[in-house]
């Protein structure tokens, strides 16, 4: 994440950084004058809710590219560095981070020296905000996926404000991936959940309060996507699926976000919050092995009082079942609670051949294969009638089917990311090449001779531009578009592929 702001933030310097007043941005002009996204950095003054920003003064500017080093709380020091706003007064940030990611952005003038109202005081300790992953991950959001104009620049103010009755992520002070994510007792643990229906298609994909709170502050389109594990009950243990460290740039957690981010924009343009993209690829994708432990917990957390059903998302944390003389018939604890005990506490033979202890399944994980209407009706039958040979039949097409979907929906998503990346350089190229054309075209242009400008030393003269040519810029925007018009199509292929499984197969 570090990596990623700073690079862009080299990148934005050379196209946004000295842009004047007035510009293609998408955010409101009361905060500020600016440039191109609406905050100028060597533009236009005001900050957040259009503050007067002579009434503190801007910021020192000293070129910094070390990793801040303030992430621990310290009192006593006068240049920290915050939005006017009294409102958001609470937010800081150090002179080094201001320079290593603000001060190259459009939003840099949105920023000044605290001091008398917004001044905080000597003897409270505080930390800079700007460390913190989820106020870092904000203002990735303002640069990259801001197009709609939703968020000002105190979105990074509301991220950093963010707090959980729980507390913070259990997984937030990690310091490698080497580390196992950490199991936490807590009262609510938050899943993907389909609006419409009600469904969660993942129940054992959890994150924690925070960072469910902390993606709705981020992507409120898709809000709605994220609820509490059901059913509700007491507090229990799991780990969040998340790692939200400042201390390292977690892979898998940027995947996730990486997803997220698809989603969002998504949403906001169909105006439902549809997870459906990042449920395909938690799917398609397992989390890594951590700290040399062979049951990986970045599925969901561990074995739940209740014994969730990971249904068709391969699972390396809960436990199963097995039939002896059938082990792809994998069963985990909560459906063989609702029906294989109880057939064999009938003594149905079928039912009495299942291990009585569950296990883990290292590697690769279970899939459960009996939670479907349409998997109990076909071991209905096979137990009263005692056909295994029906049973094998039927399992075996099932786990082919099974393997099948999930190696084409990991190559679709990987195919669908990747020209999703590629439309948001070309997008990207095409602002740069819109701020060229404009400048182009609003400043005179220097020429050699005389013509019919305006003589200046050197026999120089300069001429007006006329109107800007905006064709590079055209051509950018069609070939983002072309792209994203590919990358759809890979992922209606993945719909239809899962539309397809669960009319026949699941």
């Amino acid at each position: 994440m570090r990596r990623f702001l700073s690079n862009l933030g080299q990148e934005l310097q050379g196209g946004f950084g000295q842009q004047g007043g007035g510009g293609y941005g998408g955010y409101p002009q009361q905060l500020g004058g600016g440039g191109f996204g609406g905050f100028g950095g060597g533009g236009g003054g005001g900050g957040g809710g259009g503050f007067n920003q002579a009434m503190y003064g801007a910021p020192p500017v000293r070129q910094a590219t070390t990793p801040c080093p303030r992430k621990q709380p310290q009192a006593g020091l006068q240049d920290w560095i915050g939005l006017g706003n009294p409102q958001f007064s609470a937010f800081n940030m150090c002179p080094t981070c201001y320079n290593t990611y603000v001060r190259p952005t459009p939003y840099a003038s949105a920023f000044v020296t605290k001091a008398g109202a917004i001044a905080v005081p000597p003897h409270v300790a505080v930390r800079c905000d700007m460390g913190r992953f989820w106020v870092r991950t904000a203002g990735m959001v303002l640069l990259t996926m801001n197009q709609d104009g939703r968020h000002d620049i105190t979105l990074l103010a509301r991220a950093a404000a963010v707090r959980a009755q729980d507390g913070e992520c259990p997984n937030a002070q990690l310091a490698s991936e080497q580390q196992p994510l950490v199991v936490a007792r807590r009262a609510t643990w938050y899943t993907i959940q389909d609006p419409q229906t009600g469904t969660q298609p993942l129940p054992g994909w959890t994150v924690c309060a925070s960072c469910a709170f902390s993606i709705q502050t981020c992507c409120p389109a898709i809000a709605a996507g994220l609820a509490p594990v059901q059913p509700a009950g007491p507090p229990r243990d799991a780990s969040c699926a998340l790692v939200p460290s400042d201390y390292y740039d977690d892979t898998r957690t940027a995947q996730i976000l990486q997803q997220v981010g698809g989603c969002a924009v998504t949403a906001a343009m169909t105006r439902r919050p549809d997870l459906s993209q990042l449920v395909d690829w938690l799917r398609a994708n397992l989390p890594p092995l951590r700290g040399g432990n062979p049951v990986s917990t970045g599925v969901g957390g561990p074995q739940q009082p209740d014994g969730l059903c990971p249904r068709n998302y391969p699972s390396t944390n809960l436990k199963c079942h097995t039939l002896q003389g059938l082990f792809d018939f994998t069963v985990c604890e909560q459906c063989y609670g609702d029906v294989i005990k109880p057939d064999a506490d009938k003594g149905i033979d079928l039912a009495r051949r299942f291990d009585i202890t569950a296990s883990s399944v290292p590697g690769p994980g279970f899939t459960c294969q009996l939670y479907s209407d349409r998997m109990r009706r076909v071991w209905r039958d096979a137990a009263s009638t005692g056909d295994m040979e029906h049973l094998r039949q039927k399992v075996s097409e099932r786990r082919a089917k099974e393997r099948e979907l999930q190696m084409k929906t990991a190559q679709l998503q990987q195919q669908a990311a990747q020209l999703r990346i590629q439309a948001s350089t070309q997008e990207h190229l095409a602002i740069n090449a819109m701020r060229v054309a404009t400048n182009a075209a609003s400043n005179n242009i220097l020429l050699s001779g005389v013509g019919a400008g305006y003589r200046v030393e050197g026999g120089y003269v300069y001429k007006p531009s006329g109107v800007a040519d905006f064709s590079q810029t055209t051509q950018l925007n069609n070939q983002a578009a072309m792209l994203k018009v590919q990358a759809g199509q890979a992922e209606d292929q993945i719909r239809m592929a899962v539309e397809e499984w669960k009319r026949f197969w699941e």
